[in-house]
């Protein structure tokens, strides 16, 4: 069975291409790390089972820390008939370096472009008939996002696999001697193929950096935000829940009771006060639950994480952390297994130990239900929130 490799930085959508090419469902993020270790599917491509293989996202292929290792471990004992690597194209002149590391190997190769919407609302101008000449691989423009370029690209790395020769391990090795020459051709690549606008457009995005991001109002508003998301699933899952809690009281009297109403007494106090009040208590606190894990969605996905990572790499510096481990810290609170998973993008050992450590004082969504559930049934409505963000 012939073998893809996708490879790329984080942050690139590496795994959203994934689980469009495979119909997979890989976690996705807006943040670096997100994968960690290696995710593989099979998927019929041109009337062929090819594996399809997602590498943790890499800056160096000379790297030394662990998700790098992986991927660098992976390419040097496992035969790839193809290299797919997947570059933001808003950052392409940053991202070039590794393509044409990747591409010393002397591997079959396939260049995506992705995010390239992104990058023409930036100004940002790409020519890829050039690039793919310049660089003697195809290359596509694609959204893995929107869906846009995933034909194209379907059948290009179609294409592409079918003209590879035998698959061969990658010597790895010999590119420490080629840095020199990559980086003198880095510079001949981009030259003509690639034009950013010496200013780009003032996003609203960017205008939200300033002040989220600024050295003393970001860290207060960040936390401020979190406060006011507890008080925010608060606020509007209370009337949620009295809704609920007072259509389940209707269905038992007018429905439940009525359906026992000739049964023992004990079994009907079974029925109604234990099997049906312990379901109704637990479906009456969905409303807040359910809150909860939308607005933290939203805040992942908006890449506020990402941003706290940066606002927190100071503060984290004087426990002998970076940002990344807050990032890790925050994953927690999903699950603290991805999050202890999560801590081989740490740049050292003794910093993987001390995050690993730290992470289960996050709460975890099955432990934080429970807390929900006790803040809500033991505290008033206005010290709820306060209660839950102290933990």
């Amino acid at each position: 069975m012939k073998r893809i490799a996708l490879l790329g930085m984080p942050n690139t959508g590496k795994s959203t291409f994934f689980n469009r090419l495979t119909g997979a469902s890989a976690k996705v993020g807006n943040w670096p790390g997100v994968t960690v270790d290696l995710l593989s599917a099979k998927i019929l491509l041109d009337s062929e089972m090819v594996e399809v293989v997602d590498l943790p996202g890499i800056y160096n292929l000379h790297g030394f820390a662990e998700d790098e290792r992986v991927a660098r471990t992976f390419l040097e004992e496992q035969p790839v008939d193809l290299l797919v690597v997947i570059t933001n194209a808003t950052q392409l002149d940053r991202q070039l370096a590794l393509v044409l590391q990747l591409q010393a190997l002397g591997q079959p190769m396939v260049l995506l472009l992705n995010m390239i919407d992104e990058a023409k609302r930036l100004g940002i101008q790409i020519d890829q008939e050039k690039l793919s000449e310049a660089l003697g691989i195809p290359v596509v423009a694609i959204s893995a996002k929107h869906g846009f370029g995933m034909g194209k690209a379907r059948d290009t790395i179609a294409e592409a696999l079918r003209s590879a020769h035998p698959p061969r391990h990658a010597d790895i090795e010999k590119t420490f001697s080629e840095d020199d020459a990559i980086e003198a051709r880095l510079e001949q690549v981009l030259a003509g193929t690639v034009e950013v606008p010496l200013t780009t457009t003032d996003r609203l995005s960017d205008r939200l950096d300033r002040i989220l991001l600024h050295p003393w109002f970001g860290l207060p508003l960040f936390f401020l935000a979190m406060l006011g998301m507890f008080e925010a699933v608060y606020t509007l899952g209370a009337p949620l829940q009295d809704g609920v809690a007072w259509l389940l009281e209707v269905i038992k009297r007018d429905a439940m009771t009525p359906a026992v109403a000739g049964w023992n007494p004990l079994l009907q106090s079974f029925v109604l006060d234990g099997l049906f009040d312990g379901i109704g208590t637990i479906l009456s606190f969905l409303p807040i639950i359910v809150l909860f894990f939308l607005f933290m969605a939203i805040v992942e996905d908006s890449g506020y994480m990402s941003r706290a990572a940066f606002l927190m790499d100071a503060f984290m510096s004087r426990l002998g952390l970076d940002g990344r481990a807050f990032v890790m810290q925050l994953m927690g609170f999903g699950c603290n297994v991805p999050a202890l998973m999560g801590t081989r993008v740490m740049r050292s050992r003794g910093l993987r130990l001390l995050t690993m450590m730290i992470i289960p004082f996050s709460l975890c969504s099955a432990r934080l239900q429970v807390f929900v559930f006790f803040t809500t049934a033991i505290f008033e409505p206005w010290a709820a929130p306060l209660v839950l963000f102290s933990l």
